[in-house]
C-alpha cells in the first residue's frame, strides 16, 4: 500500500488530502493528515469563531475544488440562503466548510483509500533505507511514508531587528496577534500599539475597539498604507489577458498595466478589474523576471500592490473608515529607531516617512502584526532547520520562501528535486509570487496530487 503523509492539516493540507483521496487510481493508497493540534481544517486563518471575522475573498471565489468552482457558494447557501456570489462569509463558516468537503472526499473514496488523521508534529525528516521518507514525531514515534507534502501552513513574524534584547521577553510585546486570550488580557485604558497596517492589523484593531470605546489603537508601518476595499469585479475582465507581450522589466510591466488601467477607466471600469485580470498572468510575469527585476519590485513596489492586490470586505472598510474617524485608531508612516521599556508603559521612537524628525510612541502593549515568516531561514520550528541543514531545502534569495520545481517539489541544495518530497503554502511564493489564495493554492494542490499518484 501506498503511504502519503501531509504535514499540516490547514487549507493546503486538506485541500491536498481532498485531491488525493478523489484522483486514487486502482492501487491501494493510504493517506496520514498530520494535524499539530486543535480542530482540523481550520489553520491561522479559519480557526476563529466571531462572527465577525470575515473572508476577504466572496465566496464565489473559494471552492476547495479547482473543478467544481461553486462547491463552496452551495455549501455556505444551503447553511444561508441570503448568500450570493458576492457575499463575504464569516471565517468560521468557511473552516466548517473544508471539514465537511474533506469527509465527503472519505466517504467517496473508493474502498482501498484510506485517510488517517494524526496528531503530533515532525521534528525530523529523513530519506529512508527503502527509497521512502521516515519522519521522526516529538514524541519519538516514526511513521514511514512514499512521499511527504509539507503543508505547515505559516509560521509567526520574527521580532523586527531594534526588539532583540529589548522587548522581545518583556510581557509588553506580544509575537503572536492570535494567541488566545491575548487581546482579552489588554487594559482597556492604555494605547495599543500594532506593528504593521494589513489585514491582520486591521483585524486586531476592529477587535480592540469594538470591545471598548476607551481604547486607543495605533497602527505603524513603514508606508502607512491600508488595504484597500473591494468592489464588485466585472466579468468581462476576470478571465482575460491583461498584458499582451511579455515584460522583462518590473518598468516596462508597469507602464503597460498603468496604460491599460487608463484604457479601462475610461470605458466605465475600475482598477480592481485590471488586477482581477492580471492574475492568470502574474506567475508567469514574475518568473519571467530576473533576480535582480524581482528585487526592484519588492523595494519599490511591493507594499502598493499588498494593500491593492489584498482587500477588505466593504462592510469591514466602512467600520475601519468609522474608527479612523473618531479617532480610535491612528495610522503612521515610519521605520523604529529604538524602544524601551519603561516602568508603566514601552516607549517606541519612529521617524516618520518622508520627515527627519523622532516622534515617540506610547503603548501598554505591542503587537507584532507584520504578518508571517516570509524566510525559512529565519523560521524556528525544528523540521525547518534540520531540512535546511541536510540540504533537503532551499530557501530563495530574496527571502521569500523555497525553491521547488513546477510540480511544487523541493529543490535540494544541489538544485535536483528532493525524491517524494512536496511543499505547498506561503513558501511558494517564491518562485510563483502568487501562493496565499484560495484559487492559487487549490491549484497546486491538485497538481502535487497528481505528481504523487502518477
Amino acid at each position: 500500500m501506498r503511504t502519503i503523509l501531509i504535514v499540516g492539516a490547514g487549507f493546503s493540507g486538506v485541500a491536498c488530502a481532498i485531491q488525493l483521496l478523489r484522483g486514487v487510481g486502482r492501487h491501494p493508497l493510504r493517506v496520514l493528515l498530520l494535524n499539530r493540534g486543535g480542530k482540523l481544517a481550520r489553520g491561522m486563518a479559519y480557526g476563529t469563531q466571531s462572527p465577525q471575522h470575515l473572508l476577504n475573498v466572496v465566496a464565489a471565489n473559494m471552492s476547495v475544488l479547482p473543478d467544481d468552482p461553486d462547491h463552496f457558494l452551495r455549501y455556505a447557501g444551503a447553511r444561508n440562503s441570503r448568500v450570493t456570489e458576492a457575499s463575504f462569509v464569516a471565517r468560521s463558516v468557511y473552516g466548517d466548510y473544508l471539514e465537511w468537503a474533506l469527509e465527503q472526499a472519505r466517504m467517496q473514496a473508493p474502498r482501498h483509500a484510506t485517510l488517517d488523521c494524526v496528531s503530533g508534529s515532525v521534528e525530523n525528516l529523513q530519506v529512508s533505507r527503502g527509497g521512502g521518507l521516515a519522519a521522526t514525531l516529538e514524541d519519538g514515534r516514526r511513521i514511514e511514508a512514499g512521499q511527504v507534502v509539507l503543508a505547515f501552513g505559516h509560521f509567526p513574524a520574527p521580532p523586527p531587528a531594534l526588539m532583540h534584547g529589548a522587548l522581545t521577553d518583556s510581557v509588553r510585546y506580544a509575537s503572536d496577534p492570535w494567541h488566545p486570550g491575548l487581546l482579552s488580557a489588554i487594559d482597556v485604558y492604555q494605547p495599543v500599539l500594532l506593528l504593521g497596517t494589513g489585514l491582520t492589523a486591521v483585524d486586531i484593531a476592529l477587535q480592540l475597539v469594538r470591545r471598548h470605546p476607551a481604547q486607543r489603537v495605533h497602527g505603524l508601518s513603514r508606508h502607512g498604507l491600508l488595504p484597500q476595499p473591494h468592489a464588485a469585479p466585472s466579468a468581462q475582465f476576470a478571465s482575460s489577458t491583461l498584458l499582451h507581450e511579455e515584460r522583462p522589466t518590473v518598468r516596462d510591466a508597469m507602464r503597460a498595466f498603468l496604460q491599460q488601467l487608463e484604457r479601462l477607466e475610461a470605458a466605465g471600469h475600475d482598477w480592481r478589474d485590471a488586477l482581477a485580470a492580471l492574475r492568470a498572468q502574474t506567475a508567469c510575469i514574475w518568473q519571467g523576471w530576473p533576480t535582480h527585476e524581482r528585487r526592484r519590485f519588492l523595494r519599490h513596489l511591493r507594499p502598493y500592490w499588498e494593500v491593492h492586490r489584498h482587500q477588505l470586505p466593504p462592510a469591514v472598510h466602512q467600520e475601519l473608515a468609522c474608527a479612523m474617524a473618531r479617532g480610535a485608531l491612528h495610522v503612521s508612516a515610519g521605520r523604529i529607531q529604538s524602544i524601551r521599556d519603561e516602568a508603566e508603559l514601552a516607549v517606541l521612537a519612529m521617524q516618520p516617512r518622508g520627515s527627519t524628525n523622532r516622534v515617540e510612541l506610547h503603548a501598554g502593549c505591542i503587537i507584532n502584526c507584520t504578518g508571517t515568516c516570509a524566510s525559512p531561514r529565519r523560521a524556528s520550528a525544528p523540521l525547518v532547520r534540520q531540512l535546511l541543514a541536510d540540504g533537503m531545502m532551499q530557501a530563495d534569495a530574496l527571502g521569500l520562501g523555497i525553491e521547488v520545481d513546477a510540480n511544487c517539489a523541493l529543490l535540494a541544495a544541489g538544485g535536483q528535486p528532493t525524491p517524494g518530497l512536496y511543499y505547498i503554502g506561503p513558501w511558494l511564493k517564491a518562485g510563483f509570487w502568487e501562493a496565499t489564495a484560495v484559487p492559487e493554492l487549490r491549484q497546486f494542490a491538485a497538481t502535487i496530487a497528481r505528481s504523487c499518484l502518477s
